[in-house]
């Protein structure tokens, strides 16, 4: 199956993530002068870095020379990043400032641009996203109405309260299903997210190519956990929205104003880094009844992804009828196969029954 291809995960990587924006920092993780933070973008390390002057920069975590990475995880790069292969050092422009030994190359160094090379770089309210081949529409048309759902959330003040970091064995792809799948969830989350959803009547709003919604309205049989937030609209202040940003993140929206992101990285074919973020508008310290609830909530759907990643293997496995709710599985794998099907080389691998992904 195309979940389990190891030639279509490299033509995502090649063509799916670096045509899309995708999240890659959050602005408080470079908060200040010389912060730093890496991620991987498809087969591309991307390096993001506030300057001394606050702009934040993106680049190609590469050094111009034999192409070593730069940096790694997180941290703050005191005004410089210093190549560990030959210690060539770039400012936190991007700008070469110095080369050991420079007279050995010989007036070569003269003829090419050395700085590290710029990636396209957008920033929403407080999310950081980058186009590495700068293909993608303009991020505002990109996130279609998403913004406006958020608009008196006060994106920009919240803070930061519970990270949790897994990597699965487990297919990008199937990650992103389930975060979409909008069926399975009163019996895999029974006794977990059921209670706050139950009597909801959830409605799909597919109206867009790189987003969908799922509006789930507060009712008096689902239990409610805080009030809403002041100055929302007469939609969001009594609805929970699950909104998805093609191709990997998911973003929840509460009427108290607080949010969530569940993004899905793939690092193989069959391994994805998961990292579940939230941010409240009330408590900065991380907040340990949360993570205990959400790990419970992940852990739940791993399991039964992981059931699914045995029953795809199967030569009798074919997609079979949609629900209503799993029409936002649809949307996904429509745009992800009008992206692949532009290559020449996976045009009978798409459209062959055994490679069908189309729920």
């Amino acid at each position: 199956m195309a979940y389990l291809s190891q030639e279509v995960f490299e033509a995502e990587m090649r063509h799916v993530f670096p045509s899309s924006w995708i999240l890659v920092a959050d602005q408080d993780d470079v908060a200040k002068a010389g912060d730093y933070v890496t991620a991987t973008v498809g087969n591309e390390p991307v390096l993001v870095v506030r300057d001394i002057n606050g702009r934040i920069n993106a680049f190609a975590n590469v050094c111009p020379h034999r192409g070593t990475s730069l940096a790694a995880g997180m941290g703050n790069c005191e005004g410089r990043f210093e190549c560990p292969y030959h210690g060539w050092t770039f400012n936190s422009a991007g700008v070469l400032q110095s080369i050991p030994g420079r007279k050995g190359f010989n007036g070569q160094l003269a003829e090419k641009n050395l700085n590290l090379r710029p990636l396209k770089l957008n920033v929403w309210e407080r999310s950081i996203f980058v186009n590495i081949d700068e293909s993608a529409p303009a991020l505002s048309s990109y996130l279609g109405s998403v913004p406006e759902l958020f608009i008196n959330h006060d994106l920009a003040d919240l803070k930061p309260q519970t990270t949790i970091r897994n990597t699965v064995n487990m297919n990008w792809k199937l990650l992103v299903d389930n975060a979409l799948d909008d069926y399975h969830l009163p019996l895999v989350h029974a006794d977990t997210l059921q209670p706050s959803l139950e009597g909801m009547k959830l409605k799909e709003k597919i109206r867009e190519r790189y987003s969908s919604i799922l509006c789930m309205p507060l009712n008096d049989l689902g239990k409610q956990e805080s009030s809403p937030k002041p100055g929302l609209g007469p939609e969001q202040s009594k609805s929970t929205y699950a909104i998805d940003i093609f191709p990997n993140l998911t973003i929840i929206g509460m009427p108290n104003g607080n949010i969530n992101t569940l993004q899905f990285n793939p690092i193989t074919v069959a391994s994805t880094s998961v990292i579940f973020r939230s941010y409240s508008h009330s408590v900065k310290s991380e907040n340990l009844e949360e993570k205990e609830f959400m790990s419970k909530v992940l852990n739940e759907d791993y399991r039964i992804i992981d059931r699914v990643m045995e029953g795809v293997k199967s030569r009798y496995f074919k997609p079979g009828p949609a629900h209503y709710l799993e029409g936002r599985i649809a949307n996904f794998h429509s745009t992800l196969l009008s992206l692949l099907g532009k290559q020449s080389d996976l045009t009978d691998l798409l459209n062959s029954d055994e490679h069908a992904e189309q729920p």
